[in-house]
């Protein structure tokens, strides 16, 4: 993939699903502190389902980056639904392929998430990020997002190790 690939931004549908999959049990894989599901989990489902579990009640949506026309990257975006909450929207499942990384495709899919986010009349834009992740809290830092607390012990892998999340919000009101 070298420096000048054509970058696409662009909501995944169904028919993405196996690629989608692909790049979600790499993410799992290459990552297990990042994320609340596990590879073993999503490497047990085929493309069929996780085309079942891909959005469609917009505003929700995963949002792909491809290069090349491969897709390299994704992040989610959904709206809380209940009355009290619908003022807020989250962001899941952030990740880029490492040879990917460093082209501007994880702002891009921020933005474009966040464009979504302002579209559905979202407030409140909420993710979380690992405590440890550097490079993703400058991302969200570049962008708006403000901590707001530190969830201590949030994701615990099953080798014991231990991973404090940081709790991050993007004021969109104004």
């Amino acid at each position: 993939m070298g420096s000048r690939v054509e970058q696409e931004i662009r909501v995944l549908e169904p028919g993405d699903a196996e690629a989608f999959r692909a790049l979600r049990i790499e993410a799992l894989r290459c990552h297990p502190e990042a994320f609340g599901a596990s590879a073993a989990d999503a490497e047990a489902l085929d493309a069929a389902a996780f085309a079942r579990m891909m959005p469609r009640q917009p505003p929700d949506a995963i949002f792909g980056g491809l290069l090349g026309g491969e897709l390299a990257g994704m992040v989610g975006f959904f709206l809380h639904r209940p009355p009290k909450v619908r003022h807020k929207g989250a962001i899941w499942g952030v990740y880029v392929r490492q040879a990917a990384r460093g082209r501007g495709l994880a702002l891009r899919l921020m933005q474009a998430a966040i464009a979504r986010a302002r579209e559905a009349g979202v407030q409140r834009l909420l993710l979380t990020v690992g405590h440890a992740n550097a490079p993703a809290r400058r991302l969200y830092d570049r962008l708006g997002f403000h901590p707001y607390g530190i969830e201590r012990d949030a994701l615990r892998l099953p080798d014991g190790r231990s991973f404090d999340e940081e709790l991050r919000a993007l004021d969109l009101s104004g």
